[in-house]
């Protein structure tokens, strides 16, 4: 490899990067996999040439120095395994290792849980938080209601598993984006619990390093996890929903309007996924996400309280955060008054 200076720097790896609204030390963003295509054919002595193509506040400098703790909310077969353990085998800032958790292996794997000890090596941590088969049990006990579908859906899980597939994607066009969220959240409390856990260990044990949060495009799996460390500081809608929507701008750049996507809910082409309307991050989404968590639980606080994280580790995750910014400046409202208006907006 020639190892002279380059004039250019390379154009952004990994999208929709950016820091968490209102979080210290953590960041989000989309898949990371493309950085292992700054190492399929380096060695040890070329590290220091790919650390120096990108300026310090760069996502990949970031990826590749500073974060400690990433947190990979995707599934096995959304993972480009070679170039994931390419970069975290090569990065600059030291060898990332790699954790499972997994609901069933866990009780029998204690080394798959994340500890304090950890945060003294950098990790990345795989949590699979969108299990389709959770999410498509979810959907047949809560969604399916009516007795013949019922039956048609059962039938198809037998004898016809093309239907079933379409019959899926019908329920899952209907629901939306919203209706995923509904069911990760009741679904995946585990997985959820296990995410936060992990953050807040390895901010109480590290005073430097970051943490990164993706999944696939840094806007679902991972918003929820945001959504919900910002509701542990008491963070109000507006500033949750802003960040969330963030996204829509930075991944359907050139692909229209937030308006012409969110239109396209009603252009479906039965038993076909809506791909396009999917790949949005509307205000409404988010809405519709935070009115469902308090209609069934109550209060945000309260569906912590439900999957594990109460006051105790809320307390911890707090005392993580940078004391010197306000409850002002962070936009901070306590849970019973911080529901405002934003259906105005839309």
């Amino acid at each position: 490899m020639d190892n002279s200076p380059l004039e250019s720097k390379p154009e952004p790896l990994v999208r929709n990067f950016r820091k968490a609204a209102n979080l210290t030390r953590i960041y989000r963003c989309a898949n990371t996999d493309p950085l292992g295509t700054l190492f399929l054919d380096e060695n040890e002595a070329d590290r220091i040439t790919v650390s120096e193509l990108f300026d310090i506040n760069t996502p990949e400098h970031i990826l590749l120095n500073n974060a400690g703790l990433i947190l990979d909310l995707r599934s096995d077969s959304e993972r480009k395994e070679l170039l994931a353990q390419a970069w975290m085998t090569k990065a600059p800032g030291g060898n990332i290792e790699t954790k499972f958790y997994d609901r069933d292996d866990r009780r029998r794997e204690p080394s798959s849980i994340y500890t304090p000890e950890d945060s003294s090596k950098r990790f990345v941590y795989r949590i699979d938080v969108l299990s389709p088969k959770r999410l498509f049990e979810y959907m047949v006990q809560t969604w399916i209601t009516d007795p013949l579908q019922k039956a048609q859906y059962s039938f198809s899980a037998v004898f016809d598993t093309q239907k079933l597939h379409e019959m899926r994607m019908d329920v899952l066009n209907s629901k939306g984006i919203q209706g995923t969220y509904e069911a990760m959240l009741t679904t995946s409390g585990e997985e959820l619990l296990a995410a936060l856990k992990s953050i807040t260990e390895f901010l109480e044990n590290n005073t430097s390093g970051d943490v990164i949060v993706h999944c696939v495009k840094g806007k679902d799996r991972t918003g929820l996890v945001i959504m919900l460390c910002q509701s542990v500081l008491g963070i109000d809608d507006a500033a949750i929903v802003a960040d969330y929507h963030k996204s829509e701008s930075l991944l359907l750049k050139g692909e229209g309007s937030a308006a012409a996507i969110a239109s396209l809910q009603q252009m479906q082409t039965k038993g076909k996924l809506n791909k396009k309307f999917f790949s949005g991050s509307p205000e409404i989404a988010m809405i519709s996400t935070l009115a469902f968590v308090r209609e069934k639980h109550g209060s945000l606080h309260n569906y912590l309280d439900h999957i594990g994280f109460d006051a105790s580790w809320r307390k911890r995750f707090i005392a993580t955060m940078d004391g010197s910014t306000t409850s002002t400046s962070r936009g901070i409202k306590s849970e019973s008054t911080n529901m405002v208006p934003l259906q105005s907006k839309l």
